[in-house]
């Protein structure tokens, strides 16, 4: 899977998605000139459509019940089927008890939706095995974002520099995504969110964002 976070308010480079191998495209869930018949256009260019919506977005901010309410409400009349589009939930506060409520309301109104969650890396340590025990059961996918901004050696013209930056960054990637197998996670349950500017050549997951693509 290669999913790609589409910049809010931009529609799709075409050229520059099906140049990267996307195979899916995720929309802001809160952009209004996202509809049923713009989604139907992405599936009939052979691309799987998702959205996204971040919980500290001001219309969609409230408990972890309010969250889902308001997201649920939002998708769907964007369904084409039963499965699509897929949403991912971008909630980056560590309450499990709001992301909890947010995933299991969620999966109680639509079922058979494709959902995964997106956090900050390295967040496994504050996750109890009760908590990631219910993310599981509720068959959501844990995307730990593997980006911190562009680091400044990557630019480095000194190609020794700019080497060992890249090596850096990946030893940081691969760590963050054992931080969350070492919580309980399984491994097919986890996939990284890559920065779109410096992404790996073997990467496979989310990338963000369009706008940053080379």
């Amino acid at each position: 899977m290669k999913a790609l976070w589409v910049d809010e308010g931009n529609d799709p480079d075409w050229v520059k998605v099906a140049a990267h191998q996307m195979t899916s495209l995720f929309f802001a869930l809160r952009d209004p000139r996202i509809d049923k018949p713009y989604l139907r256009n992405v599936i009939g260019r052979s691309y799987r459509p998702g959205v996204y919506a971040v919980s500290n977005w001001p219309e969609f901010s409230g408990d972890g019940l309010t969250f889902a309410q308001k997201v649920v409400a939002k998708v769907k009349p964007l369904m084409v089927n039963p499965s699509n589009p897929k949403v991912q939930l971008d909630i980056e506060e560590h309450d499990p008890d709001k992301i909890l409520d947010a995933l299991t309301e969620f999966r109680a109104e639509l079922p058979k939706q494709d959902l995964s969650w997106t956090m900050e890396s390295f967040q496994g340590g504050w996750m109890t095995p009760e908590f990631v025990a219910g993310v599981i059961r509720l068959r959501v996918r844990v995307v730990p974002q593997l980006y911190k901004g562009k680091m400044a050696d990557l630019d480095e013209p000194d190609p020794e520099i700019r080497l060992q930056a890249l090596l850096d960054e990946q030893v940081a990637q691969d760590m963050a995504l054992k931080d969350l197998l070492k919580a309980g996670f399984p491994y097919e349950l986890v996939t990284g969110f890559y920065d779109a500017a410096t992404l790996p050549f073997w990467w496979d997951g989310f990338a963000f964002t369009m706008g940053r693509l080379p």
